[in-house]
């Protein structure tokens, strides 16, 4: 049976791939230059958007720091353009294009946590709270949670960076697996184990068609469910401070308009200081005021003392002049 589960992993790149041949992809797919569509949604699926919440559909184009999760049992299919094809697998969280980080450009995809498979003829590469990982003409597999991972080359080869400052990097060749459990090292091996292929999401074992073309047509609008709320979001602003930064302009509404978020993101303040002017304003003001009087209490010690430095200077030099020889 786990020879069978790993011949059908090892047998789905093909499908991923859609690219007819080798050479340049995008020149090769005429929908190369169409916005990310959403090609395939099983289960249940939501899209936040800015501030509002949306139920995922198939057909649906994403913007920029779109942020997509799935329920337990779903799957969703995005397509990238030039060809990418990106399975989401159950329990998952994800925003395409974040800006992380000023001045720097942005991933393609942040993985918060859950499973992702990733299939394209050409370069492609994402990012993860634990790592980085660039793969070339390749098929990856990962689970991702918190500094855990597990990572599988299904074909192809991958560069997996650390980010934890470890500068810890591995060249990955199909058929490695990459792995960090809790309060362990970084391991490769040479092979998936038996238990990694057993929890796979079974939708990663299919050959699936690439449906973007046909979409990108005729795009679907997804149908909201409401504003935000602060649980809603509550994963993503206890990231890392550069994500978190980039999120603040685009939320820091609901903390005006909903007194509920902007409770819950008092109570977390510690979470995301940053959030303290628009989730305690009395309060953040009040520090501000304070922070502003020591600040005058300083100034008004160091002109005293610059004062009376000059007064003893002066008084020396009287002293010195009037002296008898």
């Amino acid at each position: 049976m786990l020879l069978l589960c790993a011949a059908s992993m090892l047998a789905a790149p093909a499908a991923w791939a859609q690219s007819g041949g080798s050479g340049n992809v995008a020149a090769q797919i005429p929908w190369a230059q169409s916005p990310t569509i959403v090609g395939i949604v099983e289960g249940g699926a939501t899209l936040i958007r800015q501030t509002t919440r949306h139920t995922l559909a198939e057909g649906v184009a994403l913007n920029e720091q779109d942020i997509i999760e799935t329920a337990p049992g779903a799957f969703v299919q995005i397509e990238l353009p030039g060809g990418t094809l990106v399975g989401v697998g159950e329990s998952t969280r994800l925003m395409l294009r974040p800006r992380v980080g000023k001045g720097l450009a942005p991933t393609p995809i942040y993985l918060l946590q859950g499973w992702l498979k990733t299939g394209s003829g050409a370069s492609f590469s994402y990012s993860s709270p634990a790592y980085e990982l660039a793969a070339q003409a390749a098929s990856t597999v990962a689970y991702t949670a918190g500094s855990q991972y597990e990572v599988f080359v299904e074909s192809g080869t991958a560069r997996l960076a650390l980010r934890d400052g470890g500068q810890t990097v591995s060249q990955l060749a199909a058929g490695d697996f990459a792995q960090r459990r809790e309060g362990a090292s970084p391991t490769v091996a040479r092979r998936a184990p038996p238990e990694f292929l057993a929890k796979v999401p079974r939708q990663f074992r299919d050959r699936l068609p690439a449906r973007g073309e046909q979409f990108a047509k005729r795009p679907v609008a997804p149908k909201p469910l409401g504003e935000i709320s602060y649980a809603d979001v509550s994963a993503w602003l206890r990231t890392e401070p550069g994500l978190r930064l980039s999120l603040l302009p685009l939320w820091k509404s609901r903390a005006a308009a909903d007194p509920a978020f902007r409770a819950a993101a008092k109570a977390e303040l510690p979470r995301h200081p940053e959030w303290e002017q628009f989730a305690d304003p009395e309060g953040y003001a009040r520090r501000m005021a304070e922070e502003a009087e020591r600040r005058r209490a300083r100034e008004a010690a160091r002109q005293a003392a610059r004062q009376a430095a000059r007064a003893a200077a002066e008084a020396s030099g009287s002293s010195t002049a009037s002296g008898k020889p």
